[in-house]
């Protein structure tokens, strides 16, 4: 019997990879993961062409940017300019919060000390050390919710307002229930630039982000995009604008262990991909997008997708680390890897900051000003690569990189497949 031409063909590259990332997702859940309804084909069709009709009416008239990640770029709040640059901090001052998301990803029950990047920081003058000292033009602080810890949260912020003056945008997200007059103001004598409020934790209510108008200088909503809250967000986006809200940034939902049971309780259509994350969520930011454009309404909407999350925000905290060890000989590519080519071949690796030297790889030591010592470990992530001439050549003059190459060499652009 003869076999069919098509059945000895090599795998399309593209289905292996997903099969990879499914098979991936699978490990991750254990048995819940048969608890989850993923997108079928007719659902997979009709989401990709409603999308792909949204994206070519926003082309004309929205501003696209981070290698088309993220939507609309034409007015975005200093802090995501900060973020975007690669030039933020975060600092998580908790792990507890007083509001009960059924979005939220984390367990929010870690009562440890406030942390970034894996560093754990408990002298405010010693965090704002770390951020002078490695040249951070935003700071953000977060939780949990960092309003359950007033006095700390303040402290961080004074501190890091004196150490590095205006040089600094520095923003805080909270859910604003417990945020009064007088924190307000307290917090913007501290040097808060910019306040950022979850109204999805208060049931969209205004009350509390009123308080903020007028007094922080910056006044900017970030809410995931929930699809069933689509309606009421567009209604109060006038309402918004009126009242000067500087700024709506709207997020695509994802799961994670912890939001698992609300997700399948809601009867939620899922995708793969790196993570897993919410059909609708994309679709109900950028219908959201559109209709704030359509309407002319005087509020930057701004969708922060997951792949700008995943490969931008990523590649700024390696970017960050690997300039600090690169050498004269060697590149820091767009993703943030250090490129080492040799007459061989070409190998990459890594930078990571650490409080402590793991000792299997080389390392550097970075003392503080306040004494303190951090440690930069330069990890090999491959072996060294043989390379043709041609691929060689490629990567000396800038060209587009041999394939096999590019995930170290391009941060790979547009939104996520839907699969």
């Amino acid at each position: 019997m003869q076999v069919p031409q098509f059945l000895s063909l090599p795998p399309d590259p593209g289905t292996i990879i997903q099969q990879q990332l499914i098979e991936s997702n699978r490990q991750v859940y254990g048995l819940q993961y048969d608890l989850l309804t993923f997108a079928n084909p007719e659902q997979l069709a009709s989401a990709s062409a409603e999308r792909k009709d949204l994206l070519q009416w926003l082309a004309q008239r929205a501003s696209f940017g981070y290698a088309e990640t993220k939507v609309d770029c034409t007015t975005l709040s200093p802090g995501c300019q900060c973020c975007g640059a690669g030039s933020w901090s975060c600092l998580f001052i908790n792990g507890r919060c007083n509001a009960r998301c059924f979005y939220c990803p984390t367990a929010q029950d870690d009562s440890g000390p406030p942390v970034t990047n894996g560093l754990a920081f408990t002298d405010p003058e010693e965090y704002a050390s770390y951020v002078s000292s490695l040249g951070f033009s935003g700071v953000s602080i977060s939780g949990g919710e960092p309003l359950l810890a007033p006095a700390l949260t303040l402290a961080y912020v004074n501190a890091v307002r004196r150490r590095c003056g205006d040089k600094v945008h520095l923003w805080l997200y909270t859910n604003g229930i417990l945020l009064t007059t007088d924190l307000c103001s307290r917090l913007r004598d501290a040097g808060l630039n910019e306040i950022r409020f979850d109204l999805g934790a208060v049931g969209y209510s205004l009350e509390k982000l009123r308080l903020a108008v007028g007094v922080i200088p910056t006044v900017t909503v970030e809410i995931p995009a929930v699809p069933e809250d689509e309606n009421l967000l567009k209604q109060k986006m006038v309402e918004l604008a009126t009242m000067g809200v500087s700024h709506l940034n709207l997020h695509q939902m994802r799961l994670t262990p912890y939001n698992l049971g609300n997700f399948v309780e809601r009867g939620y259509i899922l995708l793969h991909g790196e993570k897993i994350t919410l059909l609708e969520s994309e679709l109900c930011a950028l219908r959201v997008v559109r209709f704030g454009l359509e309407q002319r309404i005087p509020l930057p909407v701004n969708y922060c997708s997951f792949p700008y999350k995943r490969r931008f925000q990523l590649a700024a905290s390696r970017r960050r680390a690997a300039l600090t060890v690169c050498a004269a000989s060697e590149v820091v590519t767009e993703p943030g890897y250090l490129r080492v080519l040799s007459s061989s071949g070409v190998r990459y690796c890594e930078a990571a900051l650490l409080q402590n030297p793991s000792y299997r790889h080389p390392f550097e030591k970075i003392t503080l000003d306040t004494g303190r010592s951090l440690y930069m470990e330069r990890r090999p992530i491959t072996p060294e690569l043989e390379l043709s001439n041609a691929e060689r050549c490629a990567l000396e003059d800038g060209g587009d990189p041999p394939v096999r190459l590019a995930r170290f060499e391009r941060i790979e652009g547009g939104l996520a497949e839907y699969f």
